[in-house]
């Protein structure tokens, strides 16, 4: 009767955390559990480790927790809050598999495991894994956030067919960021400038910058002005300046350009454009110097991803 006592303290705590969102709170359920092994105890505690971002801790405890439950739903209830786990721990092959099994079966957590599938997908952030994201969310009768950002990501590569329906739901949903976004990603000027009007009203300097990048494409004067935003409000990544300077450099042939986006890129340690800024610069200056330069960028490159 104590340890049940334990447990159900705990489980008060966790759910005071979620209203109050104080981490002490956990502590002290994580103290309270201590030595505990029976299942349920092993799942809280797998949740409140979640929590705390202890994610190891949590993976271990939810693994620990399936090797001891025998009840079918229990089991089920279980492997999804460790998918919740693997997911925010950005373990993002294991949560997939585990959220497949989970959205096939017949279990009482087939549907929120189908959405968090659909985020899964997602974030791998590939063609093929966004499609899913896409069919899967398309199945339910209620349309998400989630689903405009498949549209857009399809849209932006290659599969422009989704551009209306991306610009559709935003409208419906009324998510102004998402329609910007959705926007973005058109090839008309009219929808372009519209976007422009919305991060201005959301006060996105990022996406302003991005869509007067677009825009430049009609009128080249506007890339001035994207890159200005950028430094002027320090906005933006270092990746964003390196695309803009590189564009000046290529519009102009102005050598400042391409040396203030290589030293943007080495912050960003971006190191295929180095690659390629450095055989760039080469032809203006140092030959020997900055092919060597390029070289060893090359090297760097290879060395992480093949």
């Amino acid at each position: 009767m104590g340890d049940i006592s334990r447990l159900d303290k705990a489980k008060v705590l966790y759910e005071d955390y979620k209203k109050k969102k104080d981490k002490t709170l956990l502590e002290e359920a994580v103290k309270l559990l201590e030595g505990e092994d029976s299942p349920q105890a092993l799942n809280q505690l797998g949740l409140i480790y979640t929590e705390l971002e202890r994610f190891d801790e949590a993976e271990e405890s939810f693994r620990k927790a399936l090797k001891k439950s025998k009840n079918e739903e229990d089991v089920s209830i279980i492997k999804f809050n460790l998918s919740i786990c693997l997911f925010r721990k950005k373990d993002l092959s294991s949560a997939y598999q585990l959220l497949k099994e989970l959205s096939l079966g017949k279990s009482v957590v087939k549907v929120p495991a189908q959405r968090l599938l659909a985020k899964v997908c997602l974030a791998m952030g590939d063609i093929k894994h966004v499609d899913e994201a896409r069919a899967i969310l398309e199945n339910f009768d209620q349309p998400t956030e989630d689903l405009i950002v498949a549209y857009i990501y399809l849209a932006r590569n290659g599969r422009r067919e989704y551009l209306k329906k991306a610009l559709e739901l935003a409208r419906i949903l009324g998510n102004k960021k998402l329609l910007a976004e959705a926007l973005l990603t058109s090839d008309k000027e009219e929808d372009l400038e519209e976007a422009l009007a919305i991060f201005r009203e959301l006060n996105d300097v990022r996406g302003e910058a991005r869509t007067l990048y677009r825009l430049s494409f009609y009128r080249p004067d506007l890339l001035y002005e994207a890159l200005q935003k950028l430094e002027e409000y320090g906005e933006g990544t270092d990746s964003d300046k390196v695309r803009l300077l590189n564009e000046l450099y290529k519009r102009t042939n102005v050598i400042d350009f391409l040396k203030k986006a290589i030293n943007y890129a080495e912050r960003a340690n971006e190191t295929l454009f180095l690659a390629r800024a450095y055989v760039e610069l080469s032809k203006h200056e140092n030959e020997v110097e900055n092919l060597r330069k390029a070289v060893r960028y090359y090297e760097e490159f290879i060395s992480k991803h093949f």
